[in-house]
């Protein structure tokens, strides 16, 4: 019997250009019969097509002409599209993905045609998204969302740990006038939505001293800003009788309770029912639910039982907020809520979040992700999300052999920290001495953890991995002309400078070997809570140390209006350094400040040894050019922390950090270094 005799055939698609819109077909056996790959299990469709072909074809096949339709609809009669094709993507019973350029446009178009009934095809059926959205249909969309979550999800039956804010704003009901609530005891089971959003520029109502009185009384529907009437309406319609909204629940010009509230943020977004988010809203003034502008056309080309509808995806909304493996990838452009410090500690911190992007609602849990789109959980256990995946992994911190199920040490705890640092640090803020107290929450859930004291955003345990941090010098990086030391936060520390942040990658914690230690630490907090500010700090290491001068270089990229490149002079050769803070021309001087000649310390963190070759079983002491095992690592690191002598502190400044990265093809003049470091001297410093 042949091969073809023993697979499903049939007598092959009736138009041969879009395969009837069914699951790829291949191409015809020698008996002019065609493989059923449906009858295989296959679901998918996925083509590439000529947008020529498709004219043609549509003579006759109504797929094809409900294609052209679509594309007309979006892009005009007879569009011009680049290289003359488009390709089509779908999966049986679901909408249609047509993706394509347009002849001299860079970017990506994307266009979903939908059913309005079930369909064997991949021409399926989707959901309407609402064309306008307001406070009730919202409701309606998160009480049913809520109601899955909480009846079928067991990660996300949480139990409740009897707690309510110290205020939350009744909505009221009718007439009524929301007021401020100052709550009680026997309110501590009481549930409430917590609002998440951006003040702007905007704010007008918040709570004093002098109008907590008033507040207490009733707040005039009037003298709310549009994103907290929105929330405010929202939670009416859910029937729910309380919101936190930061700006009316912490009295903003009294310090203590300021302090005593935001480091109880951990709770008041943990304890929520659910977190509303006003994810596309730059400011107060803009509204939680924004007007939408993403027609559905219906067409008309159809057979006269289907009725086909076509529209943008929302495409955009996906890959931002569900699609990214890495969260400093996120676009967030229309998502300007997503861009702010603050806002990125209660996103982490709630068990469920209403996002209010501007095409859509998404909800998201511990279990899944929906949207207006796609409410049936199609990204259920997404695994590109960056910010569930940390969720999910946040959600283990109470039992830490989550993460070291093969591992003794705590690295994986700290390789998380880390990740959320890194991320967090590309969030902005209106002062950015917020920077600590923002994250305070997060860090108060690794506080039971075995991972040692908490240093000004630093745990004690695996310090050498937390203090090789780099200011982002990538060009893109946001904020670099505006580059400054935060007043109080020690230099040693990522929290110091207002920059994005990031770490060396460390695949095997195993292979690195660190002669540092942590010896003393002092500090002054600004406030009671541990995880908060500090007026001062002052960390004490020990370590191998070697010194060298600064050589100052042409700006980068050889460009005038670019930062000067900064290099430290050593073993006679010179070796290019990430200053904390960019070095400009002509600059006033400052503390950060690097001229010529100037004599740094430069302190060995660690050594990575990364892939042995060949399995060779090497001492791990020996020289890097032991002749007996020449090349015995793929490739090998060792990042120095920059330190500059402050005389008025009596200790040393970070002003920077250098990074060898060695590899087999590099010339054996760039071990020189690593070499030096191995036999120079151990010496106690004090950084501040």
């Amino acid at each position: 019997m042949s091969t073809s005799d023993s697979l499903p055939v049939y007598d092959g698609p009736k138009c041969r250009i879009c395969c009837d819109l069914m699951p790829n077909r291949q191409i015809p056996l020698p008996n002019g019969k065609w493989v059923d790959v449906q009858k295989q299990g296959k679901m998918t469709l996925s083509l590439a097509v000529w947008l020529s072909d498709v004219y043609e074809s549509a003579k006759t096949c109504v797929n094809c002409t409900v294609m052209i339709e679509a594309l007309e609809c979006f892009e005009g009669k007879e569009p011009r599209l680049e290289d003359d094709m488009f390709t089509v993507d779908g999966r049986v019973g679901t909408s249609l993905k047509l993706e394509y350029n347009l002849a001299d446009v860079e970017y990506l178009r994307f266009i979903e045609v939908f059913s309005d009934t079930e369909s064997e095809s991949c021409l399926g059926r989707a959901t309407f998204i609402e064309a306008d959205i307001d406070p009730r249909k919202a409701a309606e969309i998160a009480k049913r969302r809520l109601r899955e979550c909480v009846d079928s999800h067991d990660e996300c039956r949480v139990g409740r740990r009897g707690f309510i804010p110290t205020r939350v704003v009744d909505v009221g009901t009718g007439d009524g006038l929301p007021r401020l609530v100052e709550t009680t005891e026997d309110m501590k089971d009481t549930d409430y939505v917590a609002l998440s959003y951006c003040w702007g520029l905007a704010q007008s109502l918040t709570t004093t001293k002098a109008t907590l009185p008033n507040r207490l009384e009733g707040i005039p529907w009037e003298d709310i800003p549009k994103t907290l009437h929105e929330a405010i309406e929202f939670v009416q319609h859910l029937g729910l009788s309380y919101i936190w909204i930061d700006a009316l629940c912490i009295i903003q010009d009294d310090g203590l309770d300021w302090e005593k509230e935001a480091a109880q943020m951990k709770n008041v977004y943990e304890n929520a029912l659910f977190t509303l988010s006003a994810t596309s809203a730059p400011d107060v003034a803009t509204g939680c639910f924004l007007a939408r502008n993403n027609p559905v056309h219906e067409l008309h080309s159809a057979k006269p039982q289907h009725t086909y509808y076509a529209r943008r995806p929302c495409f955009d909304t996906h890959s931002k907020l569900f699609s990214y493996s890495v969260d400093t990838e996120i676009e967030m452009d229309n998502y300007p809520a997503m861009t702010r410090g603050w806002i990125y500690q209660e996103r982490l911190l709630s068990q469920r979040i209403l996002y209010c992007a501007y095409d859509e609602l998404i909800w998201e849990c511990r279990n899944t992700i929906t949207c207006e789109c796609n409410p049936t959980s199609l990204h259920r256990h997404h695994g590109g999300n960056a910010i569930v995946s940390y969720k999910r992994r946040m959600g283990h911190l109470s039992d830490p052999t989550q993460f070291n199920k093969n591992n003794s040490s705590c690295f994986p705890i700290i390789d998380l920290w880390l990740s959320l640092v890194q991320s967090y640090s590309q969030r902005v803020f209106t002062k950015y001495t917020d920077r600590l107290i923002a994250l305070s929450g997060i860090a108060q859930k690794f506080q039971p953890l075995n991972i040692g004291n908490y240093y000004a955003g630093i745990w004690s345990s695996e310090i050498h991995h937390q203090l090789a941090w780099t200011r982002d010098a990538n060009p893109k990086a946001l904020r670099v002309k505006e580059a400054a030391r935060i007043p109080g936060s020690p230099s040693w520390s990522w929290c110091s400078i207002n920059q994005p942040c990031v770490f060396d990658d460390v695949m095997n914690p195993p292979r690195i070997s660190t002669r540092l230690t942590a010896l003393n630490y002092k500090a002054e907090l600004s406030s009671p809570d541990p995880t908060g500010p500090v007026s001062y700090a002052r960390l004490t290491l020990s370590g191998p140390c070697v010194e060298a001068k600064i050589v100052l270089g042409p700006p980068v990229e050889e460009n005038p209006s670019s930062p000067l490149k900064a290099y430290i002079s050593l073993c006679n050769k010179q070796y290019l350094i990430t200053p904390d803070i960019p070095q400009w021309h002509n600059a006033p001087q400052s503390a950060d400040s690097l001229a010529a000649s100037d004599e740094v310390s430069c302190l060995e963190i660690y050594i990575t040894k990364k892939g042995f070759k060949d399995n060779v079983n090497v001492n791990p002491d020996s020289p890097w050019d032991d002749p007996e095992h020449p090349d015995q690592y793929y490739n090998y690191r060792f990042p120095w922390l920059v330190l500059k002598w402050s005389p008025p502190h009596d200790a040393y400044r970070r002003v920077g950090i250098v990074n060898f990265a060695n590899r087999p093809s590099f010339d054996q003049e760039e071990q020189a270094p690593g070499e030096m470091m191995r036999h120079a001297a151990m010496r106690v410093v004090d950084i501040v």
